[in-house]
């Protein structure tokens, strides 16, 4: 008798850990290029919630294709533009994300981008900084990839529901 519910309460729980995560990116390209965007900007993503974009150093936000690869092969993207040391705080409203990644267009030789966590585990700073003593030209923000993971109470719920209704299906 353990042995027919023992497989069942495995596959039920592999399911359970596979649907943990979701995996989003988060760009641009919904925003006309050249706009001057409201001091705080929130863009909501479907499927997991929004996320609020607040200058801390500097004066606006502005979205166009200013760095976008010079190919003409490669299409013009639009990215949120940072001048050097301006900097803008991140939170994300949704469920915590995991090991998000920035990918960022335009980076000169001198130039680099330094990612803060905040003060909470759903917030990071993003700033662009430049080597003292070379000329900096300014570079974009292009997207946003991140794995969002939920809360452990939904998972369990879940996982607890899929295994009742395996051993429900059983008897």
């Amino acid at each position: 008798m353990k042995t027919k519910h023992t497989i069942p309460l495995i596959a039920a729980t592999y399911c359970g850990l596979c649907a943990i995560g979701s995996a989003f990116t988060l760009d641009f390209t919904d925003i006309i290029t050249g706009t001057t965007l409201p001091p705080v900007l929130v863009i909501n993503v479907a499927g997991y919630g929004d996320v609020t974009f607040t200058p801390t150093c500097g004066d606006s936000l502005i979205v166009d294709d200013t760095y976008a690869s010079p190919l003409p092969s490669t299409p013009t993207s639009p990215s949120l533009n940072f001048d050097t040391f301006e900097s803008v705080k991140i939170t994300f409203t949704g469920a915590r994300p995991i090991h998000p990644i920035f990918s960022f267009v335009g980076v000169n030789v001198g130039e680099s981008f330094l990612i803060s966590p905040g003060a909470n585990p759903s917030e990071y700073s993003v700033r662009l900084t430049g080597e003292p003593g070379t000329l900096t030209s300014g570079a974009g923000l292009y997207a946003i990839g991140f794995t969002a993971v939920p809360e452990p109470s939904a998972a369990m719920l879940g996982l607890l529901g899929a295994a009742m209704l395996v051993v429900r299906r059983k008897r």
